[in-house]
């Protein structure tokens, strides 16, 4: 995938997301780079328990990411949460293509 132009679609707070948590360039176009910012002009104050920042930084780094950016990615899921059976009937549709594409590939058709 290395060198490939990111889909225009991706909205500038998802490249900027995925760039923070895995530090991989290799599906941007750096020939053309296009900048990339996220205007986060609010701060606010949140109080845990020892063990429960305890468990975030655990789970932040599990995740290999800044605990404020798991947290940050945290609250924003909770307002808009990932439609598991919608995610689930795309896997389903993604596995039964790549099966398609395997038959197809051991008959000799390209």
């Amino acid at each position: 995938m290395g060198g490939m132009k990111m889909s225009k679609t991706k909205a500038n707070a998802e490249l900027a997301d995925e760039y923070n948590a895995t530090r991989d360039l290799s599906d941007f176009d750096l020939d053309q780079p296009e900048p990339v910012t996220v205007k986060r002009a609010v701060t606010i104050s949140v109080r845990f328990s020892d063990e429960e920042i305890a468990d975030l930084r655990d789970r932040a780094d599990e995740a290999g990411v800044k605990v404020t950016s798991f947290i940050r990615a945290a609250a924003l899921e909770a307002v808009s949460p990932v439609d598991l059976s919608k995610l689930t009937q795309l896997a389903q549709d993604l596995e039964q293509r790549a099966h398609d594409v395997a038959a197809l590939a051991s008959r000799g058709v390209a």
